[in-house]
């Protein structure tokens, strides 16, 4: 019976995913294809004995038929849904017309059976919502009543024996539909050991990278320091040079545990307040998943408030973050000492961290400072599925 995935299965640990949902679908089809079979056979037989069988009460298999055709409509709207054709309701219900259906023939008082596949595709049901345990059971119900009612109509008991086939069909479909929902979830099981596999990987290979930078870059250079320590302006080149790599090293691997915008700028603010023990007040409206565009965002604004922490000589820095006609914008003022932007050199911070890697992704960078006035920079980028 289909239920809620009690906590710590296979269902709870690794949800469906869309493997799985395309075979409960192809299941439910093969369901309902049996049921429509069932059904185009039962409408054969119903139209056989109205037109050959004077003796049948027609009554009864004209209502047997049409409670069959209601009955497949319902089936019809069940498939559509899981939880529908799964639940037990629907599988007692089913069982119900189908038992009812199967015993029409003996009520009409027909000379053949004219309920044809339609009570075997409550075995298909019963498989698709309980598994086999479920199949087996409703076919010895089917078989059980099939028997019963043939020796009551004075049938011979090799007819009665011939009423087994149900429960044949309760193995076949029991099984299949079971084989295909364990297959499903090894392979589940399986995907998850690999990805947390690859992961750990990943984790050792970024962990092994990041020491070989370190021993390349911070210990090498550490040890020319140390070296060259009687030379200040070559301890000072060396030292700005390994703090730009350091810098950049931090921004990789800080980075990429991010996954949305607001994580992402959230944890370059932390990191601008930590280095330069400035104050920086921030509202961020944005919550997208991060992407290209929006690293570009991020790395743009942590350059925008690193300067401002470094050259603006204030000690509180303020950032707004929005969505503004579909762009994600970024505001980054202070109120410090400002600049002359006509006659200032403005370095490779802004050029390059700013305005050229906003400018590979479409976006702009626009900086307004005046002497004694502060600065604003504003950083625009055009995302989709932008909201609020």
């Amino acid at each position: 019976m289909k239920q809620e995935a009690a906590p710590g299965s296979i269902d709870a640990v690794h949800p469906p995913d869309a493997i799985t949902r395309s075979l409960e679908m192809s299941m439910r089809r093969l369901v309902m294809i049996m049921r429509g079979l069932g059904w185009f056979w039962m409408l054969l037989l119903v139209v056989a004995t109205l037109l050959i069988d004077s003796q049948a009460n027609k009554a009864i298999v004209i209502g047997a038929m049409a409670l069959a055709t209601v009955w497949t409509g319902v089936t019809w709207w069940a498939h559509k849904k899981e939880s529908r054709l799964g639940s037990a309701w629907f599988m007692v219900s089913d069982g119900v017309v189908c038992l009812i259906v199967a015993s029409a023939s003996y009520a009409a008082g027909a000379g053949d059976l004219f309920h044809g596949g339609y009570p075997i595709s409550w075995i298909a049901v019963l498989a698709y919502g309980g598994g086999l345990r479920w199949a087996v059971g409703g076919s010895l119900i089917l078989a059980g009543q099939q028997a019963v009612l043939l020796l009551e109509s004075g049938r011979s008991a090799v007819s009665a024996i011939g009423s087994i086939v149900f429960l044949i069909y309760g193995l076949m479909l029991g099984w299949l539909f079971t084989v295909i929902r364990t297959s499903d979830r090894d392979r589940r099981e399986t995907v998850a050991q690999l990805t947390a596999e690859r992961e750990e990987n990943a984790r050792r290979l970024e962990r092994l990278e990041l020491a070989n930078r370190l021993h390349d870059s911070a210990l090498q250079t550490l040890q020319v320091i140390d070296t060259d320590a009687d030379d200040p302006d070559r301890v000072r080149s060396l030292a700005r040079r390994q703090a730009r790599d350091l810098r950049n090293l931090v921004e990789r691997y800080s980075d990429e545990r991010c996954t949305t915008f607001n994580e992402c700028l959230v944890g370059a603010i932390g990191m601008v307040e930590e280095l330069f023990a400035v104050k920086i007040s921030a509202v961020v409206r944005i919550e997208l998943p991060i992407d290209p565009s929006l690293q570009a965002l991020v790395e743009a604004s942590r350059e925008a408030m690193t300067n401002s922490a470094k050259y603006a000589g204030t000690k509180r820095i303020d950032v707004y973050a929005a969505i503004e006609n579909g762009d994600a914008i970024v505001y980054v003022r202070d109120d410090g000492e400002g600049f002359d932007m006509g006659n200032t050199d403005l370095g490779h911070g802004i050029e390059h961290s700013i305005r050229s890697r906003m400018a590979e992704v479409g976006g702009s960078a626009d900086i307004i400072s005046a002497p004694a006035n502060g600065t604003e920079v504003v950083l625009r980028v055009a995302v989709e599925g932008a909201t609020v």
